[in-house]
């Protein structure tokens, strides 16, 4: 049996390991990383059926315009949350799922905690909101979602005021009613990437996230980067599944990069950004692929850079 074991999470982490937060350290410590590699005829028959649900197009795919699953989906969250009376376990996404095989080190592994993935997801949130928010003047969260992160920001800096922007009604609803419920600092707002709405004020020294949030714009992130180069945000932190960093040579890796050509998942993010640098226009702060993800994604790795 293996074990993330500290070492394993400053290099997930791309951190120094003298250098993560102890606060991060004791959400680790207090969880079960134990997990074994899936070999032999178990990882021919999870890859024959995931290729062929592939081939079969049963996964969702990026339709721009297309907001009807998120409706659905972060609907049912607003539903859970408001006759919870404003209980975060409540928010946790439908689509993280317990008992599931992970993506690690670019191989597929099986966690003996059911809830592996959820409890990654708390400790990786501690570790960067505390390195890239503790310093932010007011937060933005685009493509906020089921609000998750909105509520774990107003929890962590209940002095800083936190906006969770989506183009999906549900979210606002959910992050309005952190205010109402909880008493938070949180505000909703609609939001479409696509078109992006210039009324939106991003205060001075704000820092902007978003979360497994841009990959559903395929290879249209042009119009969002344009208007944050106009902001002006101190601190933008993408933490998004990157298909320019996958290895072609590993299999695992191809299968990420045939589901993420399958759904139309967010390309040219990577490129963009170089552009841009290259013409003196942003200053790009950390490119790192996490190895850590999903059955079909790494949707951690992170890509973090300030306008000029």
């Amino acid at each position: 049996m293996n074990s993330v074991s500290v070492s394993d999470l400053s290099r997930l982490l791309g951190h120094p390991q003298a250098d993560v937060p102890q606060s991060c350290l004791e959400i680790f410590k207090h969880s079960d990383w134990q997990y074994e590699f899936i070999d032999g005829q178990a990882i021919d028959d999870l890859v024959t059926e995931l290729l062929e649900r592939i081939r079969r197009r049963e996964f969702s795919i990026v339709v721009e315009g297309d907001k009807t699953r998120w409706l659905k989906g972060w609907g049912e969250n607003l539903t859970d949350f408001v006759a919870s009376k404003g209980n975060l376990d409540a928010l946790a996404p439908k689509y993280v799922r317990p008992n599931m095989p992970v993506r690690l080190f670019r191989r597929l592994v099986q966690p003996t905690d059911p809830n592996f993935e959820a409890n990654w997801r708390r400790v990786y949130q501690e570790y960067i909101f505390r390195t890239y928010f503790t310093d932010a003047s007011a937060i933005f969260e685009f493509g906020c979602g089921s609000g998750m992160h909105v509520g774990a920001f107003a929890q962590m800096f209940p002095n800083k005021k936190v906006t969770g922007l989506d183009w999906a009604e549900p979210s606002v609803e959910i992050v309005e009613n952190m205010r109402k419920l909880n008493g938070w600092n949180t505000q909703g707002r609609l939001f479409d990437f696509y078109k992006p709405d210039e009324s939106v004020e991003i205060p001075e020294g704000s820092v902007v996230l978003t979360f497994a949030a841009l990959e559903q714009i395929s290879d249209k992130p042009g119009a969002f980067i344009d208007f944050l180069l106009r902001k002006k945000p101190k601190r933008v932190v993408h933490l998004e599944p990157i298909y320019d960093w996958y290895d072609p040579a590993n299999f695992i890796d191809h299968l990420a990069m045939r589901a993420h050509e399958t759904r139309n998942f967010l390309r040219e993010l990577v490129g963009t950004l170089h552009k841009l640098r290259d013409q003196g226009k942003v200053e790009i702060l950390k490119e790192h692929r996490v190895e850590f993800g999903s059955l079909l994604h790494e949707g951690y790795s992170q890509l973090i850079w300030r306008p000029l």
